[in-house]
């Protein structure tokens, strides 16, 4: 599964760093209805169970679907950059680019095609000055038990440069870089999942995510180039699952938007400034339900580390 979600992540990447407005396109919640049951006989009803019923399943490495997802992800074998690559950012983003497009390769006939192409219009862009790509792996197969249902992601990108003519290497004759980027999954169990007596009785994923903007650079050396980043992102899993008689019905939602201006001169500092420049409106709602989908637990976290705080059990003192 990683082979393929780290093309779509880079795809987004490597567009939304260098310049990146986008839709409302939130996915629609998963039912409970629609998963199968988890036949679990206890149903957690706050964090605290929650974090229980997963805590207790340690004894998960034999499980099937477990096993198919480690083999599958076992099979990777991205290039390592060399140091040359991995100096400068521009040449961090195609070290990046180049090991994950690498990477993907050995997914299929189609898809090896499909990327192939892409590296090619990503090595020539500061020529073409022009971006204009799409990726299918709708019906791809990830391992024995999951299957892209649907998965998809363009990028488009136009460059104009003072001069009309290539971008330089230091990007010193650039003017103008824009465009917009999508990505959609959507990721479902094969009828294999429903007979491999896995702990996962059903799992469901899907996701959407759109942007765009541009970065105008300065006609004078004291200003800084000036950037819009614009982006939302919608996701949502539906995970049935009974270990130990523990479990149920789990969904979870999260949305995150980021609109407006972007301060240029903190993504040279350290991550944490540049994780402030960029950072969305984020929320997750995590809703637990019986195999009656009878709903247990509702609730609204309005962060990333709200939400992992919350299942993160604490350390017993001393």
């Amino acid at each position: 599964m990683k082979k393929i979600l780290v093309v779509f992540a880079v795809l987004l990447a490597i567009f939304l760093v260098g310049c990146p407005n986008a839709p409302s396109n939130n996915v629609p919640e998963e039912k409970a209805s629609s998963l199968k049951a988890s036949g679990a006989t206890t149903v957690p009803t706050t964090e605290e169970e929650i974090i229980d019923v997963f805590a207790s399943a340690e004894d998960m490495d034999d499980d099937p679907l477990v096993v198919d997802i480690a083999e599958f992800l076992d099979s990777l074998s991205p290039e390592e950059p060399s140091p040359e690559e991995e100096e400068g950012t521009d040449r961090g983003i195609r070290s990046i680019a180049k090991r994950a497009l690498s990477a993907a390769k050995d997914l299929g006939e189609s898809l090896e095609e499909q990327i192939a192409l892409i590296q090619e219009h990503l090595q020539a862009f500061s020529t073409t000055k022009q971006l204009d790509e799409t990726i299918n792996v709708s019906g791809e197969a990830i391992g024995t038990y999951l299957t892209f249902t649907k998965g998809e992601a363009t990028l488009k990108a136009n460059a104009e440069t003072t001069d009309n003519t290539a971008i330089d290497e230091d990007w010193s004759n650039l003017k103008k870089i824009s465009g917009d980027a999508s990505l959609k999954i959507e990721i479902n169990p094969t009828n294999a999942l429903y007979s491999s007596k896995s702990a996962i009785k059903d799992v469901k994923f899907k996701t959407n995510a759109a942007g765009d903007g541009q970065l105008i650079m300065p006609t004078s050396e004291e200003n800084p180039p000036t950037a819009t980043l614009n982006y939302t992102e919608s996701l949502s899993i539906g995970l049935s699952f009974s270990k130990n008689e523990k479990g149920g019905k789990f969904i979870l939602t999260e949305n995150a938007e980021r609109s407006g201006a972007i301060d240029i001169t903190k993504l040279e500092g350290d991550p944490s400034e540049v994780e402030g420049a960029l950072v969305p409106h984020i929320t997750i709602t995590l809703k637990v339900y019986n195999d009656a989908n009878e709903q247990k637990f509702s609730k609204t976290y309005s962060s990333i580390d709200e939400f992992i705080t919350a299942f993160t059990p604490e350390e017993p003192s001393e």
